[in-house]
């Protein structure tokens, strides 16, 4: 027993002796910054012969001025972090950062007979980033102790070596897929980002992920439904996921142990080419979501290009521009339709025939250009867009304004003082909000307001509004927009009641009245207006239940079919009337009228 005794001190007297010569031992030439403690992203500067470290140190009795070739090693974890293989992620080390990489140089050295004749090490504090058709595994503790490594020849760059939370050596290294996935109980899945990142608030950009990426698989049955969850080993690889059109689908989904995965809602299995999964994080916290390629017979056909607009669209929004042009062109000729009533309506349209020029300018532009102007594009028709709805409440507002108080279109000076409010209130609280937008972007240093900026994705599926993401979606759109929708629906209900109150008084008024014709004139153009709200509020009140039900497929197709086609809507609205066909067959008919006695003057005078 007493034996036993001396050998155990022994042995822990040896391995304090070895830890403590290590540390005297080394010294450090050059250290990138102390930054790297606590898991924080350091860019690697110090520089020895054509390679860059994060750390360089001087071992075995060498010094900095030697000027030594580094053995170069690359720790999985930040200093002061070890690497936890049950979760497949890095943690606070037990001890010091110094002592946990002394001690996993010492099993190093203990390991490999380059790392015992070293005199200088460059250190990286980074997992190695597997290319397109790896996955990165952890390797057998045979391999870690380099028992298959019996040259001098140094360590492979793709591996990383680290200490467990148990001082156990671990190593990582990329291996193929093919010979990894669906072997020896392994599950490999599709990430949308690389290494141990997620997807920002922001998104599409991937930032420094702080969490495990975890996920479970499950067996399937004879048809690939999911029957229970598996004791797979899930293993994530990165791999650009290419198609033309994605959208995502929140936590409605299981991965399955052959790697596919399995859409709860659509009883469909998807191939891993044509997702990928990520957390990501939200206004509800951080949540998984898939990116999946969207194929669609009617809105597109799938291409190899992100500009591949369907023929629809183009269509859809030609015909609009075209209705608004004819429209507005109207509005300005037939002496019934140029008036202060209907000034307002107009300046409604005029900003939907802006929204038209907007989506003619990015079908035209390059791929390239739209990279660079996509921001401009994106917050121009933020811009548009909310000032359509202000003039939309504008006129609901001025409808109920004129029905509640009985104004007289004769009182020029009240009409002129309103009209300037409209017009402040319509231009000003759009710029306002975008301008908002702009500066947290641009000019605010803080990374928590940024992520409050309207952000459009790059390239990605667009660069209006509608194609918005992160925080910035929810504050600078769907809330405007639900206020503005709102008041729109009171104003409504409020010109309604006043309507049906004084509808009654109607037979006691003279039929030439000033009041009664006030009265019908705005009835009139308050039942158009209720067409237009009509136009405006349905399609967007669908957009909304399906932001909120995070289904964004659903949400393009709607926004799709709600933008393009809202000219052509708007001409039968204001156009396709009795009323005004015949005013129009009048003028017509007035010029014609006018040009043959023209005609016949210049014949005459000619003879």
């Amino acid at each position: 027993m007493n034996t036993i005794r001396s050998c155990f001190a022994i042995t822990v007297a040896f391995l304090v002796i070895a830890i403590g010569w290590w540390a005297a031992d080394a010294v450090v030439c050059c250290n990138s910054s102390s930054g790297a403690r606590g898991g924080r992203v350091v860019v690697a500067s110090c520089r020895n012969k054509n390679r860059t470290f994060h750390t360089v140190e001087a071992v075995g009795g060498g010094t900095c001025d030697d000027n030594w070739t580094a053995v170069p090693v690359r720790k999985c974890c930040p200093l002061g972090q070890s690497y936890n293989p049950k979760v497949r992620f890095c943690g606070p080390a037990g001890s010091g950062g110094d002592k946990h990489l002394w001690r996993m140089m010492q099993r190093l050295r203990d390991g490999s007979r380059e790392m015992a004749d070293a005199l200088m090490v460059g250190y990286d504090y980074e997992q190695p980033l597997c290319d397109a058709g790896y996955v990165l595994v952890d390797l057998p503790a045979e391999e870690v102790l380099m028992e298959s490594y019996p040259s001098v020849s140094g360590f492979p760059e793709e591996r990383c070596f680290d200490l467990t939370p148990s001082d156990e050596l671990v190593a990582r290294t990329c291996r193929p897929r093919d010979q990894i996935c669906g072997q020896d109980n392994y599950t490999c899945v599709h990430r949308c980002c690389r290494g141990d990142r997620m997807i920002g608030p922001n998104g599409p950009e991937c930032n420094q992920n702080e969490e495990p990426f975890t996920m479970s698989a499950y067996e399937t049955d004879e048809d690939g439904r999911p029957i229970g969850s598996s004791n797979s080993t899930v293993l994530p690889y990165y791999l650009e996921l290419k198609c033309s059109r994605r959208y995502k689908v929140y936590n409605r989904f299981q991965l399955t142990v052959d790697g596919s995965l399995y859409l709860n809602d659509e009883d469909q299995l998807v191939p891993d080419t044509e997702y990928c999964v990520e957390y990501q994080v939200s206004i509800f916290g951080r949540k998984i979501v898939t990116s999946m390629c969207a194929v669609d017979t009617v809105f597109e056909i799938r291409q190899t290009s992100y500009e591949s607009i369907p023929l629809f669209y183009r269509a859809s929004y030609v015909a609009s521009a075209v209705c608004l042009v004819l429209t507005l062109i109207l509005y300005n000729t037939l002496p019934s339709l140029r008036n202060i009533r209907n000034y307002y309506v107009k300046c409604y349209m005029h900003h939907q025939f802006l929204a038209c020029i907007c989506v003619f300018y990015q079908m035209s532009i390059e791929r390239e250009k739209k990279e660079e102007k996509c921001m401009l594009i994106g917050y121009i028709t933020l811009f548009v867009f909310l000032s359509t709805l202000c003039w939309l409440n504008v006129i609901c507002f001025d409808i109920y304004w004129k029905i509640r108080y009985n104004i007289s279109r004769n009182r020029n000076t009240s009409t002129s003082v309103r009209s300037i409010m409209y017009h402040f209130y319509s231009w000003g609280l759009p710029s306002t909000i975008v301008y908002t937008g702009y500066h947290l972007l641009v000019f605010t240093h803080y990374v928590s307001q940024q992520e409050l900026a309207p952000y459009f994705q790059i390239p990605g599926d667009g660069c209006f509004y509608y194609h918005m993401i992160g925080y910035g979606r929810l504050i600078f759109f769907l809330i405007p927009m639900c206020i503005m929708l709102t008041a729109n629906l009171i104003f409504f209900l409020l010109t309604a009641i006043q309507c049906s109150r004084i509808k009654s008084e109607i037979n006691n008024f003279n039929p030439t009245d000033s009041k009664t014709e006030s009265f019908l004139a705005n009835k009139e153009i308050f039942v158009m207006s209720i067409k237009l709200f009509l136009i405006m509020e349905f399609p967007y009140l669908p957009s909304i239940l399906s932001f909120s039900l995070e289904r964004e497929e659903t949400n393009w197709y709607i926004m799709h079919v709600a933008s393009s086609l809202q000219g052509v809507l708007i001409f039968i609205v204001f156009v396709a009337k009795r009323k005004v066909i015949m005013d129009l067959r009048k003028k017509f008919r007035d010029l014609m009228d006018y040009s043959e006695p023209t005609q016949m003057n210049n014949i005459s005078g000619s003879s």
